[in-house]
């Protein structure tokens, strides 16, 4: 038994070395026939590396011939079948123009796209090689649109821009778990903005939701009133979605706080507006110095109608009191 699979491996051994003889013999030959031939044979057998080799010097020398349209062709075959997208693309997209009448120039515009779509990465990496797949497809779409590879196509296309929108969701998920507000509340707004109908909107509308109400409950006063009212219209806008879901008290109490921090805001300005006036009534002039000393009195009445329970009351009662009294010696 030993000997018979020894005979065996060397009977495979030495055919291996003829053809590989035979292959280089063809290869450096200048029978251009026989290249041919043995390059079909080759691209029969799946032996697309050797196979495109030779289908290469056919299309050198036979450009403008049947021959060479067909070696052509299959040399983008054969970089396709070895996984060779980047170069497989290249050959088809070459062969649509080189060759924009030939029976596979349908098939060349659509292996074109494929080749794309295989270049697409994952959904966490840059995209623009899925935003050229589909530009491709689409350029195939308007080029062959009775093309039986349509419904393909439109397949292909939706699970190309579901990796698109995914990628942009993802980007909204990280500023969010980043606790970059700022940009997740933008992020979020333009995902929502080109996603209205998103897999994803409910995820999206409560980050942008909730990241408006951190910027606004951090902000500066300058800024608070703005931001809270912001805050305050994403919640009115997107609280339905939030029904059901795990977040929907968190969400409401969130809203409830924005609306007592607007409260707050109001009230800090009315204060700092009583000690503006105040301060406006060190003018030289003693018209001017009167009317704000009165606008002084005037703004602390309405403050203290408003906001009786302040703890900003008292402070506001020191100016009434300094108004009052330069009033009396004016």
């Amino acid at each position: 038994m030993k000997i018979i699979f020894k005979i065996l491996a060397v009977a495979l051994l030495t055919s291996v070395l003829f053809s590989c003889s035979d292959y280089q013999k063809i290869l450096k030959g200048d029978d251009y026939e026989e290249k041919f031939l043995h390059a079909n044979r080759m691209y029969d057998k799946g032996v697309y590396n050797k196979a495109l080799t030779l289908y290469e010097q056919i299309y050198q020398r036979f450009p403008k011939t049947d021959k060479g349209e067909v070696a052509y062709y299959r040399i983008a075959k054969s970089y396709y079948e070895v996984g060779d997208y980047y170069m497989a693309g290249y050959y088809f997209n070459q062969f649509t123009q080189r060759y924009p009448f030939s029976e596979n120039a349908e098939e060349a515009l659509f292996m074109t796209a494929i080749c794309s779509v295989q270049n697409s990465p994952s959904a966490s990496l840059d995209q623009e090689e899925t935003e050229l797949a589909l530009n491709d497809l689409q350029l195939f779409v308007q080029r062959y649109p009775d093309s039986k590879l349509i419904d393909s196509c439109n397949r292909t296309m939706d699970r190309l821009r579901f990796k698109l929108e995914t990628k942009k969701f993802e980007s909204v998920r990280l500023y969010d778990r980043m606790e970059k507000s700022r940009a997740a509340v933008a992020a979020s707004r333009s995902f929502l903005e080109d996603y209205p109908r998103s897999v994803y909107i409910k995820e999206a509308a409560f980050m942008q939701f909730k990241n408006s109400y951190d910027l606004a409950m951090r902000s500066v006063l300058q800024k608070k009133k703005e931001r809270v009212e912001n805050a305050m219209e994403t919640y009115a806008k997107y609280s339905f979605l939030f029904e059901g879901e795990s977040y929907e008290k968190r969400t409401a109490k969130y809203n409830e706080d924005l609306a007592q921090e607007l409260i707050y805001v109001a009230e800090q300005y009315a204060y700092r507006d009583i000690a503006e006036a105040y301060e406006l009534s060190s003018s030289t002039s003693e018209q001017k110095k009167v009317y704000y000393l009165e606008e002084t009195l005037k703004r602390f009445d309405n403050f203290a109608k408003k906001y009786p329970d302040s703890e900003l009351l008292e402070k506001a009662r020191v100016f009434q009191k300094r108004a009052e009294k330069e009033l009396v010696n004016s």
